[in-house]
C-alpha cells in the first residue's frame, strides 16, 4: 500500500546509475501534491536521478468521490488502474474501469476519471508520450517570438537564459532555417516595482536604473548571439505611451473605490514588489500580483500578512479609488483557446486552476510614482500595461510567447482577455511555450534576493555557443532543474568539449591520411553502415520534432547522441582498414559531421558555420530533408584543420 511507504532521500547531486545499477524509489502519501476535485499525485519521470527517458509517469490517488480534471493534451497516454474501481470517460464515451485495467487515450482526446466509491481510493499509473504534433492554423504572418519582458533591476542570470530568451533566439534561427520569416523582440518591464525598488536602493531616478539594466541585459544577449531583432523600452518610447494610453481608454474601465495595503511609515502604497506577504492560495512567502511557488495570482485584498519590503513594518489596509478589469466575460472564450493550444500538463493544469477562481479580476491602476501616467492621476499597472500592448507589437506577425511558470497567468488568461476586450476578431497567439525553474541550491534564482549563477563568466571562459548547448541541457521544461558551477563545469568539460573535439580530430586525421583530404567513394555497403546511415536519419527527424515542440534539451539530447554514436561507429569501423568497406565507413562519418553542422545551426550557430566550412560546403546551411552524403572527391578544405583547429575553448 501507498501509505506503507518511505520517501527515500535522492541526494544533492543527480548522477546518472551504472547501467548494472538498481535504483528504488519509494513514496508516503504525505509527499503527493494535490490537484482540484480530490486529486493526490506524484510525478515519478522525468527523474533526476537517471538520464531523461522517452516518456513521463505519474502516480495518482483519486480520493473517494473524486474525480480527475477534465482536459485533453496532444501526448498519447496510457492509464494502469492499481487499486480501486471507477469510471474512464472519454470523448463523451463512459466506461466502467477497475483494479488491473489498462486504458489508451489518443491524442487531443478529451478524458477524466472519477472515483465512483464512497469510500475506497483509486490509485492508477498514468505513462505519457509525445505524440505527433497537432496540425497548426495558417500563419497569419512572420513568426514573431516575444519572450516575458525582463525587469530591468538588474542583468539576466542562467535561469532567465535558460528560459524564454535563448528559446526566442534558438526558434527563431530553426525557422530562418527551413527558409521562413521569423524575429524575436525584447520589451523590457521597465515600470516594475521591482525597477522602482532597485533605484530607490541605488538612490537614482528609476527611468535611469531602466536603461542601464536594459543596456546590461541587451550586451549581454549579445554576447549569447541572441541579441533581439527588436527591442521596446516603454520609459523612452512615447508611441508606446499613447498606443497603450490609447488601449486603456477604448477600454472605459470602471472606477472602483476597494482595499488596498498601505504602509505608514513610509507613506507608500504597497502594491506588487513592495508587498511582501503569504499566498492565499499556497501560503507561501510573495509578494504582489503573483506567487512564484504556486503561479497563481492575488489581489491587494487577499494578500496576507502584509509588510512593507522598505521598512519591514506591518501594513495596513486603506480605502482607494482603482480601475479593475474583470476576466469574467471572457472565461468561456479563455477556455475554448485553452483547448486550442498544445501546453504542457503543468500549464493545463494551471489553466484549470485559473478557470476556477471566483470574481477573477485585476487592478488596472493604482496609486505611485512610478510607471505611464493615466488621465486619473494614478499609474497603471505594469502587468496590465504590457496585456494593453501584446496586441499593438505583434500587428502583421505570428505571435509566439515563451516564458517562465510564474507567468503563466499572463499569457494564459489577463493578456488574451484583454485581446478579446481590444480586438475580438484578432486572433490569439498561437503557441506558447513554457518552462519552470532552474534551481540554485534548490532555490529559484532572484536577482531581487541576489540569489543567481551570473552567465557572464562563463561565456568569458567557454564561448556563446557551448553555453548555449549547456543551457539546453539544463533548460527545465517540464520540472525544475538543478544547477550549480560545479555541474556546468562538468557538463562542459566532460560530457562536450573531451568526447567531441576527440571525435572531430579524429575524423580529420583519418579523412586527412586515408583519403589524401577528399571524400571518399561509397563502394561495398555492410549491414551496421546501413543500420548507423538509419539511425543518422532517425535523429535528424527526432532533433526537427524537438525543435518544433521547443523541446531545447532534447535537442541537446539528440546532439550528442549523434556524437556518441559517431564515435562509436568509428571506433567499430576499425578494422576495416584496407578493406573495400573502408571508404563507405569514412564517408559516413563525413555525413555525420555535415549533419551535426546542420542540426546544431540554431543552437550553436557559430560551431555550426565553422564546421560547414571547414567541410568545404558550399551554400547556405538549410534544414536537411534528409541524411547528404558528401560529393565523391569533393575536397574537404580543413581535413587536416579538423584535428589541429580546437572548436572549444579548453576552459
Amino acid at each position: 500500500m501507498l501509505t506503507d511507504c518511505k520517501l527515500l532521500p535522492e541526494g544533492d547531486n543527480p548522477t546518472f546509475p551504472e547501467a548494472h545499477s538498481m535504483i528504488i524509489r519509494k513514496f508516503d502519501r504525505n509527499q503527493l501534491e494535490s490537484e482540484p476535485h480530490s486529486v493526490l499525485f506524484k510525478d515519478l519521470y522525468p527523474w533526476e536521478a537517471i538520464d531523461e527517458t522517452p516518456f513521463g509517469a505519474s502516480l495518482a490517488v483519486v480520493e473517494p468521490g473524486g474525480k480527475t480534471m477534465i482536459h485533453h493534451h496532444n501526448p498519447c497516454e496510457t492509464f494502469l488502474i492499481c487499486q480501486g474501481q471507477g469510471t474512464m470517460t472519454c470523448d463523451g464515451e463512459s466506461s466502467a474501469v477497475a483494479s488491473g485495467d489498462v486504458i489508451y487515450l489518443p491524442p487531443q482526446s478529451e478524458h477524466f476519471l472519477s472515483n465512483d466509491s464512497s469510500t475506497d481510493p483509486l490509485m492508477f499509473l498514468s505513462v505519457f508520450w509525445d505524440g505527433p504534433p497537432p496540425a497548426r492554423a495558417a500563419a497569419t504572418g512572420p513568426r514573431l517570438y516575444v519572450p516575458s519582458p525582463p525587469t530591468p533591476n538588474g542583468g539576466l542570470h542562467l535561469g532567465h537564459l535558460s528560459g524564454p530568451y535563448l528559446l526566442a533566439d534558438v526558434l527563431k534561427r530553426f525557422d530562418r532555417q527551413r527558409g521562413g520569416a521569423a524575429g524575436w523582440m525584447l520589451v523590457s518591464d521597465d515600470h516594475q516595482s521591482y525597477t522602482a525598488l532597485r533605484a530607490h536602493f541605488d538612490k537614482k531616478p528609476p527611468a535611469e536604473t531602466a536603461v542601464h539594466f536594459t543596456g546590461e541585459i541587451l550586451s549581454l544577449l549579445q554576447a549569447l548571439d541572441a541579441a533581439p531583432d527588436g527591442v521596446i523600452q516603454p520609459s523612452q518610447n512615447a508611441d508606446y505611451a499613447r498606443a497603450v494610453g490609447a488601449a486603456l481608454e477604448q477600454l472605459q474601465l470602471p472606477v472602483i473605490r476597494a482595499e488596498s495595503w498601505h504602509c505608514t511609515d513610509c507613506d507608500i502604497p504597497l502594491y506588487d514588489g513592495y508587498a511582501r506577504g503569504h499566498c492565499p492560495h499556497c501560503e507561501s512567502p510573495c509578494r504582489g500580483f503573483l506567487c512564484e511557488t504556486c503561479c497563481m495570482p492575488n489581489t491587494p485584498a487577499s494578500l496576507a500578512d502584509v509588510h512593507c519590503l522598505l521598512c519591514d513594518k506591518p501594513a495596513r489596509k486603506r480605502q482607494v479609488e482603482q480601475r479593475v478589469f474583470s476576466l469574467e466575460p471572457y472565461k468561456e472564450a479563455l477556455a475554448e483557446y485553452h483547448q486550442s493550444l498544445r501546453l504542457s500538463p503543468r500549464l493545463r493544469a494551471l489553466a484549470s486552476r485559473f478557470l476556477d477562481l471566483e470574481n477573477l479580476e485585476v487592478v488596472a491602476t493604482h496609486p505611485g510614482a512610478w510607471g505611464l501616467p493615466t488621465p486619473d492621476g494614478q499609474r497603471l499597472s505594469p502587468w496590465f500595461e504590457l496585456s494593453l500592448a501584446a496586441p499593438l507589437l505583434s500587428a502583421g506577425n505570428e505571435p509566439i510567447h515563451c516564458f517562465g511558470a510564474d507567468n503563466a497567468f499572463l499569457y494564459l488568461m489577463l493578456d488574451p482577455a484583454v485581446s478579446l476586450a481590444l480586438q475580438p476578431e484578432r486572433p490569439l497567439p498561437g503557441a506558447l511555450h513554457g518552462n519552470e525553474y532552474l534551481l540554485l541550491d534548490e532555490q529559484k534564482m532572484s536577482t531581487s534576493r541576489g540569489h543567481i549563477l551570473e552567465a557572464a563568466p562563463l561565456l568569458q571562459r567557454y564561448g556563446s555557443d557551448l553555453v548555449r548547448l549547456l543551457l539546453a541541457g539544463l533548460r527545465p521544461e517540464i520540472s525544475d532543474t538543478q544547477c550549480n558551477g560545479e555541474m556546468a563545469e562538468n557538463f562542459l568539460q566532460q560530457r562536450i568539449i573531451g568526447p567531441w573535439q576527440e571525435w572531430l580530430e579524429a575524423v580529420g586525421r583519418r579523412i586527412t591520411t586515408e583519403s589524401g583530404s577528399k571524400t571518399p567513394e561509397t563502394t561495398d555497403w555492410g549491414a551496421e553502415q546501413e543500420e548507423f546511415l538509419e539511425r543518422l536519419e532517425e535523429l535528424r527527424k527526432r532533433c526537427g520534432a524537438a525543435y518544433e515542440r521547443g523541446r531545447l534539451q532534447e535537442v541537446a539530447g539528440c546532439l550528442q547522441e549523434l556524437v556518441d554514436q559517431s564515435a562509436t561507429f568509428a571506433l567499430s569501423q576499425e578494422p576495416l582498414q584496407g578493406m573495400p568497406d573502408r571508404s563507405t565507413a569514412l564517408a559516413l562519418e563525413l555525413a555525420a559531421v555535415r549533419l551535426l553542422a546542420q542540426l546544431s545551426a540554431p543552437l550553436m550557430p557559430k560551431f555550426a558555420t565553422q564546421l560547414w566550412k571547414h567541410l568545404g560546403q558550399r551554400g547556405g546551411l538549410d534544414w536537411p530533408s534528409s541524411v547528404e552524403l558528401l560529393e565523391p572527391g569533393q575536397r574537404v578544405l580543413a581535413a587536416a584543420g579538423l584535428s589541429a583547429r580546437r572548436y572549444f575553448p579548453a576552459g
